[in-house]
């Protein structure tokens, strides 16, 4: 009996062990099958590409990627662009009158700097985030480069060129529409529609008492008047110790007819070149730059056809970078964050975030209508 036992005992093992083996037989062969059409996903999937936008990746494609495409307002406006440690930017320090100022006695008290009031008007930036589409093309083509990761850096390094130049396009944009002391710039809404983003940050200066450049009897002495007239408005404002001017398509044309006709005569100092055209030691720099307003489709100048503008480049014109709204960047500042996203129905794509504010400070920009 205790015989039969045993060898009812080992019989059981025996079925438990084949019936076992039979279950678990396809899931082994699966791990030999070749991948199917779905596969990519198992074989270089979500948390993959996760790995090769880490914030120090996206640092070092960034530095890799170098200059991009000239971008005027930006470079000559705004070089100064900090990373900003919250998500708001404070106005008080921009509009701080800078002048010659008395001195105080020895152990007397200091004297207050002119528009230092203590009291901070504070902006939010809002985000400008593009995306694009992680398809199947991409995942197959993540799946043959695997294991080699100079080609895998390569493809996340041109995903990010091109979030990176949507970023900077708009960055231009927003820079370009403050120049008028004021932001007013096209929010697109969740569910569809428009809202705005205004940030009103003064009046620029104006000169309107001048002759226009049109004008039968404008001459290139009363070109140079308005110049020195509108340096000398910013630095009664304590700004414009170095300057650029900027005209229009329609106004650098009239310009250029006043400078033809002087360039033999003229006292004053003329010289045309593929700069601009110098008058007495003022260069005065075609501007017919146009970007694109995302709602309306319309082609905004950066200068208007018909204005000269005078920017001073000493007034603290500065476009920080705010906090970014995301965990996985840390709720830090960057010029740029991408992040891979899976939707719902398992769409992946990568979505880029920024949050730059070009603040201007209005004493540092002066314009004047010269063509009628």
């Amino acid at each position: 009996m205790k015989r039969f036992s045993t060898l009812f005992g080992w019989t059981f093992l025996v079925l438990i062990a084949v019936t076992v083996y039979v279950m678990a037989a396809p899931a082994m062969a699966a791990d030999h099958i070749p991948p199917a059409a779905g596969a990519p996903l198992v074989l270089f999937g979500f948390t993959n590409i996760r790995n090769l936008f880490t914030r120090d990746a996206i640092i070092r494609y960034l530095e890799q990627l170098g200059v991009m495409m000239p971008t005027v307002v930006m470079d000559t406006i705004f070089p100064d662009r900090p990373q900003q440690g919250g998500p708001l930017i404070g106005e008080d320090i921009i509009k701080q009158a800078v002048h010659a100022m008395p001195l105080s006695r020895r152990g007397g008290s200091s004297v207050s700097i002119g528009g230092a009031t203590g009291i901070s008007n504070f902006y939010e930036p809002f985000p400008i985030k593009p995306s694009i589409a992680v398809n199947g093309v991409d995942l197959n083509n993540l799946r043959v480069l695997q294991g080699n990761s100079a080609n895998l850096d390569a493809w996340a390094r041109a995903k990010t060129d091109v979030l990176r130049k949507q970023v900077r396009l708009t960055a231009e944009a927003m820079c370009a529409d403050a120049l008028d002391g004021v932001i007013d710039y096209p929010v697109a809404l969740d569910g569809g529609g428009w809202d705005h983003f205004y940030i009103k940050y003064g009046d620029i200066l104006t000169v309107t008492d001048h002759t226009l450049w049109d004008a039968g009897t404008c001459k290139l002495a009363d070109v140079f008047e308005l110049l020195t007239e509108q340096q000398l408005q910013m630095n009664q404002k304590g700004v414009g110790a170095k300057t650029v001017s900027w005209a229009g398509k329609t106004a650098y044309n009239a310009l250029f007819k006043l400078a033809e006709k002087s360039t033999t005569t003229a006292k004053i100092r003329v010289e045309i070149t593929d700069q601009g055209i110098n008058i007495g030691g003022f260069l005065i720099m075609r501007r017919a730059e146009q970007y694109r307003n995302p709602q309306t489709k319309a082609f905004v100048p950066v200068v208007p056809d018909k204005t000269l503008k005078m920017i001073a480049l000493d007034a603290g014109h500065v476009m920080p970078y705010a906090a970014l709204d995301d965990l996985d960047s840390n709720l830090q500042a960057m010029p740029l964050f991408i992040k891979p996203v899976k939707d719902n129905d398992g769409n992946l794509s990568l979505k880029g975030e920024s949050k730059p504010l070009p603040v201007v400070n209005p004493d540092g920009i002066c314009d004047a209508v010269v063509v009628a």
